[in-house]
């Protein structure tokens, strides 16, 4: 028993000293200042659930002296990926962890991402209505983005990819969107994880449906032998965007006139030919007549350059038309610039429409840039057609109840509406002027837009009797203005007495008073207590006229 004791006192005493000694190593140890992650780690990895990967020894230490240290490892979800003493790391499932190394107390960390087991994709099938093929129109667009089916449906990556085997045909974007460009075909493939289906796309061309001639070429055209035209590009294509619109060209009598593949005619005799312009097959044609060379006209001149008709009359131009050389086979045209006002047909004969001015230019045929014009003026009365007229005396208002600001335009010559004005120092239709009889009146008329006007006409009411006998016989002032608007009145004529164009007191109508030649929208006539007879309280019309007058300035 003392044998044993003994013994074991020798060995506490042998395992003490060890102890010490290993104390004193320890603290002669070298402290380890930093840790760095290996390349591979520092940036994190990436695993799938069931792969493992070891990282002992992935760490740097500092100080080199350091070097050897036992690491140690640690997961912060193990539930995620899981990590042993040996730096064994497992991938347990998807997910994200931190793996620490610790090495002497200092820490190294870095991201796993776990990502589930990928399952391939077996099998890519395209829809039924693909298996034929497919056919779009140039132009035409078609969505084959997420339309393919895959096995197994569990698949893991599934995203498609698109290519086009001729992308002169038609185009593929990555969005799946395939764009037919010109006619041919192409094979359109998906790929989904490494496996693949195509099908055949045929892209149609879009036809030609109709080509349309101008009229200028539509309804025939006349040619001199020896003379040249261009047609090229003058057919209308529709659709417009038609795939093919080249223009080729044909001369069903190659004697009279060739065409060129350019479209340039060619006249070589005198005769017809049909001009036939073909695009992807459809036609459109004209009739071509080609003369023997024309004695062109040479001047064009008139013994008149203006000239004043009434409305209602018609004028002969051809009395008036001198055309050198006489013998010419060219002939002439004739146009109105405004055929509302006249116009002049084809034998020169000018017909009046309404009262204003018009050019009518007589043209070479065949050259317009020899020609004449003649400035006419149809004179008479202007239609009257939504006139209207306003009055006022200063703030005053003029108008007499029951008057009419359309009568004077309504063209009942022989009624009973009438535009009328209470006379200064009148009193009438609830209008007083007694205490005024200084002041002036006026009347506005609205001729709608701006017209010349060089002369007017009063009718008056009935004179049969007494009482309606108060009349217009002079103006204090006429004035012009293009806009009505106050400041913008020019005067075009004062103190304006008509009495002596006829007896207006005892006429129911004046004869055409003239006035100075005026060229404006709205004209304003002021008047005052002298403009009257002797009686009435009010000063009526019952129609008023306006026109553009002869000046003889073409005799």
């Amino acid at each position: 028993m003392k044998k044993i004791s003994i013994f074991l006192f020798a060995a506490a005493a042998l395992i003490w000293g060890a102890g010490c000694e290993n104390s004193s190593d320890t603290d002669d140890a070298v402290t380890v200042s930093a840790i760095a992650l290996d390349s591979s780690l520092s940036g994190g990895i990436t695993m799938v659930v069931g792969e493992t990967t070891n990282i002992a020894g992935k760490v740097s230490v500092l100080p080199e002296e350091a070097a050897g240290l036992p690491e140690s490892y640690h997961s912060s979800d193990t539930s995620i990926v899981t990590v042993d003493a040996n730096g064994d790391v497992k991938a347990v499932s998807d997910g994200l962890a931190m793996i620490t190394i610790s090495v002497g107390g200092k820490n190294a960390h870095f991201e796993v991402k776990v990502e589930p087991k990928k399952i391939p994709v077996e099998t890519v099938t395209l829809p039924d209505e693909w298996k034929d093929g497919v056919t779009l129109k140039a132009e035409e667009t078609m969505d084959i983005a997420n339309k393919a089916a895959y096995t197994p449906s569990t698949a893991t990556h599934t995203s498609e990819s698109y290519a086009s085997s001729n992308e002169e045909v038609a185009t593929v974007s990555a969005e799946g969107i395939v764009t037919a460009l010109k006619p041919g075909e192409t094979e359109i493939t998906i790929t989904i994880d490494g496996k693949s289906a195509s099908f055949t796309l045929t892209v149609e061309k879009i036809a030609v449906e109709t080509v349309t001639l101008p009229d200028e070429l539509a309804n025939g055209i006349t040619m001199v032998i020896g003379e040249t035209r261009n047609i090229a590009g003058k057919a209308t294509i529709a659709p417009e965007n038609a795939t093919y619109q080249t223009e080729t060209y044909n001369s069903s009598d190659k004697s009279v006139a060739t065409i060129s593949e350019t479209g340039e005619i060619e006249a070589l005799a005198a005769g017809e030919t049909e001009i036939t312009v073909t695009v992807d097959g459809v036609d459109a044609k004209f009739t071509l007549t080609v003369k023997a060379a024309a004695t062109l006209i040479q001047e064009i001149t008139l013994s008149v350059t203006s000239k004043e008709i009434d409305l209602g009359e018609t004028l002969d131009l051809i009395p008036l038309l001198t055309i050198t050389p006489a013998d010419n086979t060219e002939g002439v045209t004739y146009a109105s610039s405004n055929p509302e006002i006249a116009t002049i047909d084809d034998k020169g004969m000018i017909t009046s429409k309404a009262v204003g001015e018009t050019t009518i230019t007589v043209s070479a045929k065949d050259h317009a840039d020899v020609k004449a014009e003649l400035a006419l003026t149809v004179c008479g009365d202007y239609d009257r057609t939504g006139w209207t007229m306003s009055a006022t005396s200063h703030d005053l208002p003029t108008t007499p109840l029951g008057h009419s600001v359309t009568a004077a335009f309504d063209g009942d010559a022989n009624g009973t509406s009438n535009f009328g004005l209470t006379r200064p120092g009148k009193s009438s239709g609830g209008i007083d002027l007694r205490s005024e009889p200084d002041i002036q009146i006026w009347f506005v008329v609205d001729l709608t837009k701006v017209l010349k006007v060089n002369y007017l006409r009063i009718r008056h009411i009935s004179t049969k009797q007494a009482d309606y006998g108060t009349r217009w016989h002079k103006f204090v002032e006429i004035l012009g203005s293009n806009t009505g608007e106050d400041g913008s009145w020019t005067s075009i004529v004062t103190n304006l007495d008509f009495d002596s164009i006829s007896s207006v007191l005892s006429n129911q109508e004046t004869g055409n008073i003239q006035i100075p030649l005026s060229e404006y929208r709205y004209l304003k006539f002021v008047s005052d207590k002298n403009c009257f007879d002797t009686t009435g309280n009010t000063a009526q019309i019952n129609e008023l006229y306006f026109g553009l007058g002869k000046t003889n300035s073409d005799e």
